[in-house]
């Protein structure tokens, strides 16, 4: 009897887990050079349409920063390598971003830019939202308190 409610619990935690890291993935592409705040607001009917590249969601960012999508939110999967980013240039060559977090410490090149965090939207606050910070090192803690104030609603209306 224990082995059998052990399995049956066991399947509903993997069946939740399972469900939990199902996203599609996803590719952002940001104007050459690009700094600093890119938001994306999910869900919008007059939003950027659908694109996809292979199996991947394709956000191409304005040089404002700030894209609405008519995706809906992407849940389960910040922090991994379905999430790539890149710098495009008017050619469509593209240079890649790395993620910060994934970077060795001890050989962390300065001038270089980096996706340096990534937020998400409260989940129970309308609309859906993620925001990635890039930019190089030393813009760290202005990207991190530009972040702390923003009026997210504020900015999709004035889209």
């Amino acid at each position: 009897m224990k082995l059998i409610i052990g399995f049956v619990i066991g399947m509903i935690f993997f069946a939740g887990c399972k469900e939990s890291v199902d996203c599609e993935r996803e590719i952002y592409l940001m104007p050459e050079g690009f700094r600093g705040k890119v938001i994306v607001f999910f869900d919008q009917q007059d939003g950027q349409e659908k694109q996809f590249e292979g199996d991947a969601r394709l956000y191409h960012i304005p040089p404002s920063g700030y894209l609405k999508s008519q995706f809906p939110k992407n849940e389960g999967c910040m922090g991994d390598n379905r999430i790539q980013f890149f710098y495009e240039n008017s050619n469509g060559n593209r240079q890649v971003l790395d993620y910060f977090l994934n970077i060795d410490r001890d050989s962390i090149p300065r001038e270089k830019d980096y996706v340096m965090f990534t937020f998400l939207s409260d989940k129970s606050a309308k609309p859906d939202f993620v925001i990635h910070c890039i930019g190089e090192l030393r813009e760290f803690n202005e990207l991190t308190q530009s972040v702390r104030y923003l009026k997210p609603v504020e900015i999709l209306d004035s889209l």
